[in-house]
């Protein structure tokens, strides 16, 4: 129940106790959840449902390279449609961001000569590529959103750099208070 509340314990104890009022709700989940074999089992339940670092690149890497292939089908008249049932493209569903359908039913003529048309629209829109492989690049330190202020430009290796801002900073504050540039 606990995480069907979406991780709130109070909720969850409310749900099982609907009588309660909400103060004391609040008091025994709290209770219930500080208890270690509570906490164990939750960090569990988290840790299982959780995506590993290789996952999620895998995960990105297929949003990347993703195509709308193994949705579609074309018949032997060169008509193209999308087949959602095939295994392969259940394999892939996750790369599908967004589905829009539209069917359309007519009748053309009149009486005996009269036919029933029905046309279907769809549109797949999948995951954006461009944004999965800028995270992958940043990942792997192709891209960096770092400002270096601390080199004036030079390339400075990170062993020292610490140091190197450090006393930087210092100097800057000495120029600023007056009478404190002692040694």
């Amino acid at each position: 129940m606990y995480f069907r509340c979406n991780m709130n314990a109070t909720d969850a104890y409310s749900r099982l106790h609907p009588k309660a009022q909400r103060d004391t709700c609040r008091s025994k989940a709290s209770e219930i959840v500080a208890k270690d074999n509570i906490l164990l089992a939750i960090n569990d339940h988290i840790t299982k449902q959780a995506m590993s670092r290789d996952e999620v690149l895998c995960r990105l890497s297929a949003i990347a390279r993703a195509s709308t292939f193994p949705f579609i089908r074309i018949t032997d008249e060169g008509f193209c449609y999308f087949d959602f049932s095939d295994p392969e493209a259940e394999q892939y569903f996750f790369l599908v961001k967004k589905i829009k359908t539209k069917r359309t039913r007519r009748v053309e003529g009149r009486g005996d000569d009269a036919e029933q048309w029905e046309d279907e629209w769809v549109e797949v829109e999948l995951h954006d590529a461009q944004t999965a492989l800028t995270t992958i690049a940043k990942y792997h330190g192709m891209l960096t959103d770092k400002l270096d202020v601390t080199s004036a430009g030079e390339k400075i290796n990170t062993a020292d750099g610490y140091d190197r801002a450090i006393s930087k900073f210092v100097d800057a504050v000495r120029e600023i208070i007056p009478g404190k540039n002692t040694e």
